[in-house]
């Protein structure tokens, strides 16, 4: 009796409780528009994987109105108390920092933002951005060959460290999965620095030299890995870079394919199987299997709907489901199976008023297993 007793209670209590419901998806931008004051976007994905605009805001800051291809000007990381999101302005070498609500998918600006990112003028060819630990962010400033670093506060105001000079102008860059170092492209070398944990201050340990014109750089979560794609006009090339335990490049493989044509986006799938590679310049997306040492291995080659003129910054969220892609005026949305990539029904989704393709983030973003 007391046994029935007791299952009749936890029964009642469980439909008591509210059930867990998965967290809303997001997508938010750089638009990074041709003129004028910049704005970032916020857009929500449904669980079919339909994008929807929410709100565009200002960033306060002057935009590039366009710059490279692999170059990402958005980052998000999480101090104790806020959830902070990072949008650089080239055109007057500014980082407009915000705080976003989860639950709601609303931007707050913070106080004093936009901020200086160490450097002053124009940079045309953008800002790239990378976050390390959630309390570090630098920057990548390609019109003065140069990475800033910048201290993130926990309300997520953004203070220089100091700005580093590089031997080349940087295009894409990260930072490895543990923290402990940041990666560069320069469109041709590549570069890595020790990333001190106290300071913010960075070591430069290359530069290294691909056989290509690396652009896009992605990294593996277990940080040992670094994929480069490379921005070729014929065919495309994605290089493969072991990372040492002390933050030294060393080149693993450099894989060719004349399939699609340019290779500036890199992305690897939750559980790292899959490569994939945004051919900017032939509207398509290669889908990679990676393999020991290194190796990478044709799977698919998946042109997008609507002919776009570049398809950039391949994104996954925290799902693993679907992948998304920027194009001008739009985000594309597949679901990924490994190298199975189908386009959403009603992809590419609309929402900005420019011919250029956005910078992106997904949050949540991707979780390494």
């Amino acid at each position: 009796m007391k046994n029935a007793w007791l299952s009749a209670l936890l029964a009642a209590v469980c439909l008591c409780l509210p059930l867990a419901l998965p967290a809303q998806q997001y997508i938010i931008t750089n638009d990074d528009v041709f003129s004028g004051t910049n704005t970032a976007s916020v857009l929500k994905v449904s669980a079919t994987g339909k994008v929807k605009l929410l709100q565009t805001y200002s960033t306060g800051g002057l935009t590039a109105g366009g710059g490279f291809f692999a170059l990402t000007g958005i980052v998000s990381t999480h101090t104790g108390t806020n959830t902070c999101v990072f949008v650089s302005n080239g055109g007057d070498s500014t980082i407009s920092a915000f705080t976003f609500d989860l639950a709601t998918g609303v931007l707050t600006t913070v106080t004093g933002s936009p901020f200086s990112d160490g450097e002053t003028g124009l940079q045309s060819s953008g800002i790239g951005l990378a976050a390390a630990a959630n309390k570090f962010l630098f920057a990548g400033n390609s019109g003065f060959a140069a990475i800033s670093a910048l201290r993130i506060s926990s309300t997520c105001a953004l203070k220089v460290i100091k700005t580093f000079p590089t031997p080349g102008n940087p295009d894409g860059l990260k930072t490895t999965p543990n923290g402990k170092f940041l990666v560069a492209a320069y469109v041709g070398s590549v570069d890595s620095f020790q990333i001190n944990p106290t300071t913010g201050m960075l070591r430069e340990l290359g530069p290294f030299f691909p056989p290509g014109p690396a652009a896009g750089v992605e990294i593996s979560c277990d940080s040992t890995t670094a994929y480069f794609g490379d921005a070729v006009s014929t065919g495309m090339e994605v290089d493969v870079f072991d990372i040492s335990s002390s933050g030294q490049l060393t080149e693993l493989n450099s894989f060719t394919n004349s399939s699609g044509t340019d290779s500036n986006g890199v992305e690897l799938s939750p559980d790292g199987a899959t490569l994939y590679v945004s051919n900017t310049l032939s509207s398509s997306v290669t889908a990679l299997t990676t393999g020991p040492g290194g190796a990478l291995t044709f799977g698919s080659i998946t042109t997008l709907n609507g002919s776009p003129t570049f398809t950039l910054n391949p994104a996954f969220g925290k799902s693993g489901k679907d992948l998304l892609v920027s194009e001008p005026n739009a985000v594309g949305s597949f679901t990924a199976n490994g190298t199975t990539l189908t386009e959403v029904p009603g992809s590419p989704f609309n929402f900005i008023g420019t011919e250029n393709a956005p910078g992106m983030i997904t949050l949540p973003g991707k979780v390494c297993p």
